[in-house]
């Protein structure tokens, strides 16, 4: 065996098994761990997606961010099955070091990150060419936002009168 051969078998090596070890855990993980996964995911992305959106007051904002999070954990069963697949390795490679250097481009886990980090993250995933990261992008939007503004005490900002309903008598 050359010199040569055995770096490319060394490198070869230790990138096949730093993959095994970051998707390992992605492919055998329980429910508990994919639920604080994606508690820690939403704390970190909430406050970046709903900037501007939010109330003024720190306990408010808070609380809706609580909120928020904790209806986008009560939607996800209702999701179809592969839907909660896809997000579920997204959250769970969100949280792992590898996964964060491979998706952020940083060491650093999303909560670590300063909020203009965040907002700069998620427009690059937005203008991304790869289709993945798009797809994640608008994904966590969609739900994020309809999360946040499905809750009735959102709607007088937006301007939004629900329908009465008058039953036949």
């Amino acid at each position: 065996m050359q010199r040569r051969q055995f770096i490319m078998l060394g490198l070869g090596a230790g990138v096949g098994l730093s993959l095994g070890l970051t998707l390992y855990p992605v492919l055998q993980s329980s429910t508990q761990q994919r639920s604080d996964a994606a508690t820690l995911v939403l704390d970190a992305l909430l406050p970046a997606l709903l900037q501007g959106a939010l109330p003024a007051e720190a306990a408010a904002q808070q609380a809706a961010l609580q909120c928020s999070r904790d209806a986008v954990l009560q939607f996800l069963p209702f999701l179809p099955r592969r839907q909660q697949a896809e997000l579920q390795q997204l959250f769970l490679l969100l949280q792992q070091r590898l996964g964060q250097l491979a998706l952020l481009g940083h060491w650093l886990s999303l909560n670590e990150m300063p909020l203009q980090s965040r907002l700069h993250l998620l427009s690059s995933w937005r203008d991304s060419y790869l289709a993945t990261l798009q797809q994640a992008y608008h994904g966590l939007r969609e739900l994020l936002y309809g999360a946040y503004y499905g809750q009735p005490q959102h709607w007088p900002a937006l301007k939004y009168q629900p329908l009465e309903f008058n039953p036949y008598v």
